[in-house]
């Protein structure tokens, strides 16, 4: 029987074990550690009830003043705003259309993207009835090919703005001006890039007509929560395709618990002391490389600049002559006890300092000392 307190361990009764999270905030491992605030925000909204379209009305306006928008709401995740994103860009708010998605036969449903943007979670567009077209070679794109891509059956121009995506691509700026010589809007994927807080208004203030963001990396929120932020017709086309509807949204619903959570975590987001936390997790990541550097195993390459990536990477690489892989080594740190989730990335072992407490940067450096060595 599950009788939760301050001291139980829910994982134990379960039977499933912890890990060292030094894989950041990806959904595999649970995303961010959530802010006190917003465990405090979803306890209160478990204990009443509430109409969930007037708690997203006044999120939104939130959202809205957070980010300059004309209008905002709750998602279930980036990946859910994505999703509502193509919705609203194919059917908008028209009740005929939201019943036929995704079935978009006839509809405008076609999304431009850059080759080189391409990723896993634009399968959200595709799940709303969108197709793709894409524009460039990986490491070049002319502004033509924009020009010549948008056509009748174009429903919007996506951005991808991640560590995962490659160079080549026109400039935002730039996109943004062909695109609306074309009445055609500008979707971004800003899913992982915050902090900064002026991340949250730097889309919107260059001509970006929705942008969507997860709620449960740097701001510290529910980890199936999210936002979109937009054009308020857009916005109304979004909530129109979503739940407490019948659209082909609906199965990304999002509870009162993780709205309140969500809207508790934004305010604390907007007034944090972000770069005391980034001084934090540098140290956490120098540490790292510190004790590893006394290896002849391994390659360290320290990542600290925030145009790339948000929090603090090591990113290490066997030597010609190492005894370890990094798929081998992962899986080693994932059977040992404490067991430290880590993340492979191309031919690198990653850690990433952002979800690291207390001793655990010292831990997870002296676990991949002892198996390579």
């Amino acid at each position: 029987m599950l009788m939760p307190g301050s001291s139980f361990d829910v994982y134990a009764h379960l039977g499933v074990k912890p890990v060292i999270n030094a894989a950041g905030t990806e959904t595999a491992s649970g995303g961010a550690m959530m802010c006190q605030e917003a465990i405090d925000a979803m306890i209160a909204a478990s204990r009443h009830y509430v109409l969930v379209e007037e708690l997203n009305d006044a999120i939104g306006e939130r959202i809205a003043a957070a980010t300059g928008a004309e209008a905002g709401m709750v998602t279930s995740g980036s990946a859910g705003g994505l999703l509502l994103a193509a919705a609203a860009c194919i059917a908008g708010d028209d009740p005929a259309l939201v019943a036929r998605l995704p079935q978009a036969t006839g509809l405008a449903n076609q999304f431009v993207i850059h080759r080189s943007h391409r990723i896993n979670y634009d399968h959200m567009f595709r799940a709303a009835g969108g197709e793709f077209r894409e524009i460039g070679i990986p490491r070049a794109t002319a502004e033509w090919e924009l020009h010549d891509a948008i056509g009748e059956s174009t429903a919007g121009v996506v951005w991808v703005e991640s560590p995962s995506v490659t160079q080549g691509t026109l400039p935002f700026d730039t996109v943004v001006r062909i695109a609306h010589e074309h009445d055609v809007p500008v979707i971004v994927d800003a899913a992982s890039m915050l902090p900064p807080v002026a991340h949250l208004r730097y889309w919107i203030d260059r001509g970006a007509d929705l942008v969507a963001f997860s709620g449960g990396k740097g701001i510290r929120g529910p980890q199936n929560s999210g936002m979109l932020a937009g054009r308020a017709h857009l916005i109304a086309g979004a909530r129109a395709n979503s739940s407490p509807r019948t659209g082909v949204g609906r199965a990304a619903k999002v509870s009162r618990e993780t709205m309140a959570g969500f809207a508790a975590a934004l305010e604390r987001f907007l007034t944090h002391d972000h770069d005391a936390d980034y001084r934090e997790h540098l140290a956490q990541a120098e540490m790292v490389a510190d004790i590893l550097s006394s290896s002849h195993q391994v390659d360290i390459e320290l990542i600290i600049d925030q145009r790339i990536t948000p929090d603090p990477v090591v990113r290490l690489a066997p030597t010609n002559d190492a005894s370890w892989t990094p798929d081998d080594l992962r899986a080693r740190l994932l059977e040992q006890t404490p067991r430290i989730y880590t993340r492979r990335e191309h031919q690198f072992l990653v850690i990433r300092t952002h979800c690291l407490h207390g001793d655990e940067p010292e831990i997870v450096a002296r676990s991949i000392l002892n198996l390579i060595e």
